[in-house]
């Protein structure tokens, strides 16, 4: 089946309308439209008309009818076998369906045969190959992205069909039925012992398996308290020995004879100690006694001392003190005339100051006057300026005439310019020669007399007072494409001459120049705005403002000039700086002889108290000397005594036992014999619980048990081995079967692999697609020895590729007799410039001997695909 035209009336953006494509060729047929013109409605509407019911009033349908509303036409021509029909539809409103044979011009099947006889011809929408050769906008793989689960099983079905058909039944290809069916039984019986990819245990494998491990542990468990109950045993006839040794009657006597004469020893030891301990303590006391004594001896020495020179200092101090005062006070006198002084030239100085300040407002005054005269000046002329360049770049902004316009629309005019030459020449032309009044007119516009007038196919010229002559020009005549052509070429013209904002090419070059010339106003009156105003206008105000503020603020009453009060006020600062510093020296002395008298001050006080304190500790002068002489006879007295408790000490020392050795000895024997009473209460306790364990186990029989359970054991290891061995036997035939299954399905594959090949190799020398055997989809490209997951290509990549499969999946159907259009809607959007050359490359190769459509909003993109370019026809329904 080849698609040759295609008419929609009423339908979506067409509202109201007729739109027609005619004259779709046998190889490329491009239809490059700009965007909102309506070809996805082409596209659905060519859908529809295949394969949606006249009867059906669904999302799909209701989505055709333009908001108007209304009845909805839809018809195709086609060429099947050799044979021209038409097929129409009407939907929603005056549902019906029909097929004509345009050779004999009758209508051969209507309604419900019209439906049968489309499904017959070209195939259902879930069993023919459309599904696999028209592509929407925006799909980019082998499916939608959306796709539903039955929409894509469907899809897998036609592929499988059409390989299937190429290849051979899979069946026959795969080794038969018998392998599916031996495939299907070892995946049953797998299914019953194992799960999972790694065949883990199930059902009875699983109870076998989970017997042995059951089995296993409480093996274990019985292994281990057979084992305590031997060690058990054991421990007791250590116990009992240990037992005996302790009960034994010489033993004991041993360690009691060993307990009662540690005991004496020491109790002698502790005897004696005490006798040594209050000699030492009558030595201690005798020796604090002989220390205080030489304590106070050496007090009362340091204290007269003390006296001595406390009495000494203070004499000194004195004289010092009288001499720092003495010059505090010449020193304070000094001050109070050098700040009298100070005073009497600071208010000289305040009032040349004074009488300078309002000189200098007078002369701020007379230089604020010319300020003000000469920013005014600057003022104005900086805000002509702002005006200047503001109504410039209005007009700038108002005028769309750009060098890049104006160069634009010039080529534009050139070009419309050369084909309607072009066209004059070759198109038929008439003369009209007016006798009266009345005039003939096009498109509401008066046409010339006298003068050629070139005809197209399809004009309308008025007639007044009779109708509309149109003309209907054979081919030759003016050339559709040709036409088309100039068609562009005027739109192209009024498009650039309208971004210029203009009708004419000359009032755009006027406009041009227009803007041009204000450009240079507004660049000037910037440049002399920047010179006047280089921090603005808002500056320059405020520079004005300032000037009038000091003018207001000038003095009114004549003063005495500035140059004449600056010598006086000179002298007066040097005399006052002179006061100044000679004040800041008085201030010095004074500050510096405070400071000596405070010293001399805190000298006589700390020597008056130093004296008082040394004379309160060493008392009247009279007591000092027979003082110090009861205290050296005390002392020595105090001497003689230590002298004497020590030898006492020493004696008693010499015959004294070793304490700590008979300390130690009665430790340990106490020990000795508190760890055999505790020893022999443990070894009881300990013999008790052994008998009862050892009691437990004898009844439990868990030797008995542990023979059992062994035997058990066994029978469990071989059962799970067994079903090991069955798993590991299916799991084999089942990977060879299916290894030989894949080997067979590279034939499967090759027909459209054969296809493919020389399509990939215009875009890669070595590419090469491996397919799923399962939803029969590429599913990895192979560049070289680099393999890559189809789904980790690039979006480009993946739309290529899938429009390269759907031109191979063409030639498979063309090679089982079925003819079906390829239709891409807004195809190829990811690709770059070379990748799209090369894809142009591709569909010209299939186009050969396939009727291939494209439909593309990308005018300048696929100007390079060739192919013809059908007329386009939109009339007014009457």
């Amino acid at each position: 089946m080849k698609l040759r035209a295609l008419t929609l009336q009423n339908v979506r953006k067409f509202g109201g309308k007729s739109v027609t494509i005619r004259d779709i060729g046998d190889g490329i047929t491009v239809i490059s439209e700009a965007n909102e013109f309506g070809k996805s409605t082409f596209f659905d509407a060519l859908h529809a008309v295949f394969f949606e019911k006249h009867t059906a009033s669904g999302k799909s349908v209701k989505s055709l009818l333009p908001h108007a509303g209304g009845a909805m036409r839809i018809g195709a021509e086609v060429d099947i076998d050799g044979a021209h029909y038409a097929i129409e539809k009407r939907f929603l409103t005056q549902k019906g369906a029909s097929v004509t044979d345009m050779a004999r011009g009758t209508v051969i099947a209507r309604d419900g045969e019209a439906e049968d006889w489309i499904t017959r011809h070209i195939g259902a929408p879930d069993q023919g190959p459309t599904g696999l050769l028209w592509v929407r906008q925006g799909v980019v793989g082998l499916e939608p992205a959306d796709a539903k689960p039955a929409e894509r099983d469907k899809l897998t079905e036609v592929r499988r069909d059409l390989l299937s058909s190429v290849a051979g039944e899979i069946d026959q290809v795969t080794g038969g039925r018998t392998m599916d069916a031996i495939l299907r039984r070892c995946a049953e019986d797998l299914s019953q012992i194992a799960t999972g990819k790694t065949l883990a245990p199930r059902g009875a494998w699983k109870e076998a398996v989970d017997a042995t491990r059951d089995l296993q542990a409480e093996l274990d468990v019985l292994d281990r308290q057979c084992a305590d109950l031997a060690d058990a045993l054991g421990e007791r006839r250590k116990v009992d020995e240990e037992l005996r040794r302790l009960d034994d009657p010489g033993e004991k006597a041993r360690r009691d004879a060993d307990l009662r004469a540690a005991r004496a020893a020491h109790q002698a030891a502790e005897s004696h100690a005490q006798k040594v301990t209050a000699a030492q303590r009558d030595l201690d006391i005798a020796t604090l006694q002989l220390g205080e004594a030489e304590r106070d001896q050496t007090a009362l020495a340091a204290a007269i001392t003390a006296a001595e020179e406390a009495a000494q200092l203070l004499t000194q101090s004195e004289p010092r003190h009288r001499l720092a005062a003495q010059t505090l006070t010449t020193a304070r006198d000094g001050e109070t005339q050098a700040r009298s002084t100070l005073t009497t030239a600071e208010a000289a100085t305040k009032s040349l100051r004074d009488a300078l300040a309002l000189a200098d407002r007078a002369a701020a005054a007379q230089r604020a006057r010319d300020d003000i005269a000469r920013l005014d000046s600057t003022l104005t002329q900086a805000r002509a300026h702002i005006t200047a360049r503001a109504d410039a770049l209005a007009r700038i902004a108002e005028n769309t005439a750009t060098p890049d316009h104006l160069t634009a629309a010039e080529a534009a005019v050139a070009a419309a310019s050369r084909l309607r030459t072009a066209a004059s020449a070759r198109a038929a032309h008439m003369t009209i020669r007016y006798s009266g009044a009345l005039r003939l007119s096009q498109s509401g516009v008066d046409l010339p007399g006298d003068v050629p007038i070139a005809l197209h196919s399809g004009q309308d010229i008025t007639l007044p007072g009779i109708g509309a002559l149109r003309f209907d020009l054979p081919q030759d005549a003016g050339g559709t494409g040709a036409e088309q052509t100039q068609s562009d070429a005027v739109a192209q013209e009024q498009t650039a001459l309208q971004a210029c904002g203009a009708q004419t090419l000359a009032e755009a070059r006027q406009k041009a120049q227009a803007r041009q010339a204000d450009d240079h106003k507004a660049h000037l009156a910037g440049e002399m705005l920047r010179t006047l105003a280089p921090l603005g206008t808002d500056a320059l105000e405020q520079d004005l403002a300032r000037a009038r503020a000091v003018l207001d603020a000038a003095p009114e009453t004549p003063i005495r000039a500035a140059d004449s009060l600056r010598p006086d006020l000179d002298t007066a600062e040097t005399a006052q700086a002179a006061a100044r510093a000679h004040l800041t020296q008085c201030s010095e002395k004074v500050a510096s002889a405070r400071e000596s008298l405070a010293s001399a001050d805190a000298s006589l006080t700390s020597a008056r108290s130093q004296k008082d304190r040394a004379d309160t500790q060493a008392g009247p002068q009279q007591t000092r000397a027979p003082r110090a002489t009861a205290l050296r006879l005390t002392a020595d007295t105090a001497r003689q005594t230590v002298q004497t408790l020590a030898a006492a000490l020493a004696s008693v020392q010499a015959d004294a036992p070793d304490a700590a050795t008979a300390q130690a000895n009665l430790t340990r024997a106490e020990a000795a014999a508190d760890v055999a009473r505790k020893r022999r209460a443990h070894l009881g306790e300990r013999r008790a619980d052994l008998s009862a364990r050892i009691d437990t186990r004898a009844d439990e029989g868990i030797e008995e048990r542990r023979d059992e359970v062994t035997g058990q054991l066994q029978t469990a290891c071989d059962t799970a081995a067994r079903y090991a061995a069955e798993v590991a036997g299916l799991s084999r035939l089942r990977d060879t079967l299916e290894s030989a299954r894949d080997d067979a399905r590279e034939a499967y594959f090759e027909p459209v692999q054969a296809e493919l090949r020389p399509l990939l190799r215009i875009l890669h020398d070595d590419a090469g697609l491996d397919w799923e055997s399962d939803s029969l989809m590429p599913g990895a490209l192979r560049r070289g020895a680099e393999v890559e997951a189809f789904d980790t290509l690039s979006g480009g990549t993946q739309e290529q590729i899938a429009i390269l499969t759907r031109l191979a999946f063409a030639r498979l159907f063309a090679r089982r007799g079925q003819h079906l259009p390829i239709i891409l809607d807004d195809a190829l959007v990811y690709s770059d410039d070379d990748r799209i050359v090369k894809m142009f490359t591709a569909l010209t190769r299939v186009a050969a001997d396939q009727q291939i459509i494209v439909f593309s909003c990308r005018q300048l993109a696929f100007a390079g695909l060739g192919g013809e370019r059908p007329l386009i026809l939109v009339q007014d329904l009457a």
